[in-house]
């Protein structure tokens, strides 16, 4: 792609990766965790409602600790991002189908699969991965659920070589549904291009199995970045990030068919609103760690129209 990176000419001081003065660790929760995820640590994790704060902070130190991602400092590993999808109540009807798993992928502490659980989804259908393997070691202690949640959580580096015949050994064609909540935004578009090969091969080869998810877009489509105000980000930010409206989006997966031999086999759905960059909305939380205009928040879903 040609697209050339947004940066601020504004001078940063640079902060070390863990400094809790980085702008996005937030002091005060406020406002910051939804109310949906409060019910769920009150009715799921069995934590009454007093306490709640008290142990969000506490579990946000240890997984600042662990990678202090963005998602992490602004208590953002607890959102729930699936029941606001559009396709929420189908997603629900076919997970309560035998034998149709649904993977989370860059789930963080799973948040979304508890809430799946909670919701009476079996916990054999849940699976969720992430590179951060104690994000999801700590999960555990975050919903209090060692005992009672039993679905598969792997760590994985979406890159591995060896990702089909290790990580995901015996994963090929097998989920209903696979969700890539705040994921994709990650990479650069061909980073983009083979995660969402690996994605259709993940997916089953029957009419209806889905890709949903949503993430940071951009107005006309396009390469950003994030401040680059830390040692942490200098050396990990090899890569700009493409960032996705309607029509990048449908370009992206029409380039995804043709590699994977699918053309006309998969009906893309999105959606890109604007947000303001400031905190306050749904999704403009995290446009904030982005930089450059039209910033935004995109919403898709990719199905399989016909067994390939």
């Amino acid at each position: 792609m040609s697209d050339s990176p947004v940066t601020s000419q504004d001078p940063v001081p640079v902060l070390d990766r863990h400094s809790k003065e980085n702008r996005w660790y937030y002091k005060e929760i406020n406002d910051q965790v939804q109310p949906i995820s409060r019910k769920l640590l009150e009715e799921y994790s069995h934590i009454p409602a007093n306490e709640i704060d008290a142990h969000i902070y506490k579990m946000r130190d240890i997984l600042w600790s662990h990678a202090p991602y963005p998602c992490v400092g602004e208590f953002k590993f607890l959102d729930l991002r699936l029941p606001k999808h559009p396709l929420y109540t189908q997603i629900l009807t076919t997970l309560r189908k035998p034998s149709s798993p649904i993977l989370d992928m860059g789930c963080c502490v799973a948040s979304d699969l508890r809430s799946l659980a909670h919701n009476g989804i079996p916990s054999t259908q849940l699976f969720g991965t992430d590179i951060i393997s104690s994000y999801l070691t700590t999960s555990y202690s975050v919903f209090k659920d060692t005992d009672t949640f039993h679905g598969t959580l792997v760590p994985a580096n979406i890159f591995s070589p060896s990702l089909f015949s290790d990580e995901f050994a015996g994963w090929e064609g097998r989920f209903s549904i696979i969700h890539a909540g705040l994921f994709l935004h990650l990479f650069n578009w061909e980073q983009q291009l083979t995660v969402c090969e690996i994605i259709a091969k993940l997916l089953k080869e029957e009419e209806g199995a889905i890709l949903v998810g949503e993430m940071v877009g951009c107005q006309g489509g396009g390469l950003r970045g994030g401040p680059a105000n830390t040692d942490f980000w200098k050396k990990e930010r090899r890569h700009w990030q493409y960032l996705h409206d309607e029509e990048s989006f449908a370009r992206l997966w029409g380039e995804v068919e043709g590699r994977t031999g699918t053309e006309g086999m998969w009906k893309v759905d999105s959606k890109f609103v604007v947000r303001r960059q400031e905190k306050g909305g749904d999704g403009s939380k995290s446009c904030a760690f982005f930089e450059g205009e039209g910033i935004g928040w995109f919403t898709f879903s990719v199905a399989r129209v016909m067994g390939s």
